[in-house]
């Protein structure tokens, strides 16, 4: 064939196929729009809960001494550990369905029983502890989740605060020393799960969250010397609950 000819062939079929392409994607946002303006198929989420929850909650603490005092014979400045305990509160919240999209907030507080004392491993001669307490907590959330009927599988993520009790103790009975952090403290959270409708009203869910509270900051005295420590609080916490629908 004449090469001019296949040339022109190979023009036009590339100018067909931009053409093309160009129609498809002008298409998509249109698509997409109906899609999401579309009514929802099957149960329809759209509305206001509240519920219960129980769970189990781990807490993973680090200890940081900011003045060089060392946590062992090697000048180790930081101790890990970890607490556990359960967990259960309230939750209420209100969500808006869009097509197969589920979007909402909501709020919860969750009663928590994460509380432990550990040995300073580190220096088993010494007689140093460490302790944290968490009493509870709470977030403020958004939900994003994707309905396939009953079944709504979700992510979340927003504000945490927390009530926690840290401290190191150096166990001497001379000194009574105790560095101890006790207040409520801020944070973030993120964390996903599902939930499946029973009923038109009742539903019940299983999630995970993890909160990452800020961090919070006791000292002690020896002698004239002021020691700071810096607690560092995060919350993996597993929650099954029944919600009601109104």
């Amino acid at each position: 064939m004449n090469p001019t000819i296949i040339k022109s062939i190979r023009k036009a079929s590339f100018v067909t196929l931009f053409a093309s392409s160009l129609a498809l994607a002008a298409s998509l946002p249109a698509a997409a729009s109906d899609a999401l303006s579309a009514p929802p198929a099957g149960f329809v989420w759209t509305g206001g809960y509240a519920g219960v929850h129980l769970g189990y909650g781990g807490d993973r603490t680090t200890v940081t001494e900011l003045d060089d005092y060392s946590f062992s014979a090697f000048g180790d400045t930081q101790f890990k550990f970890n607490s556990n305990g359960f967990l259960g509160g309230v939750h209420a919240g209100y969500n808006w369905q869009s097509g197969q999209l589920v979007y909402g907030v909501e709020f919860d507080f969750t009663g928590a029983n994460i509380d432990k004392t550990v040995a300073n491993s580190m220096m088993p001669m010494s007689n140093e502890s460490f302790s944290t307490k968490i009493d509870w907590f709470s977030t403020a959330r958004v939900r994003l989740g994707y309905s396939i009927d009953r079944f709504l599988p979700f992510v979340t993520g927003g504000a945490a605060l927390g009530h926690i009790r840290s401290s190191y103790d150096d166990n001497d009975p001379s000194q009574n020393n105790h560095a101890v952090a006790d207040e409520v403290v801020g944070g973030w959270t993120i964390g996903a799960g599902a939930q499946y409708a029973l009923t038109d009203n009742w539903s019940v869910r299983a999630e995970y969250l993890f909160v990452d509270l800020n961090d919070s900051q006791g000292s002690l005295l020896d002698g004239n010397d002021r020691y700071r420590y810096d607690f560092d609080n995060n919350i993996h916490a597993v929650r099954l609950g029944a919600s009601y629908r109104f």
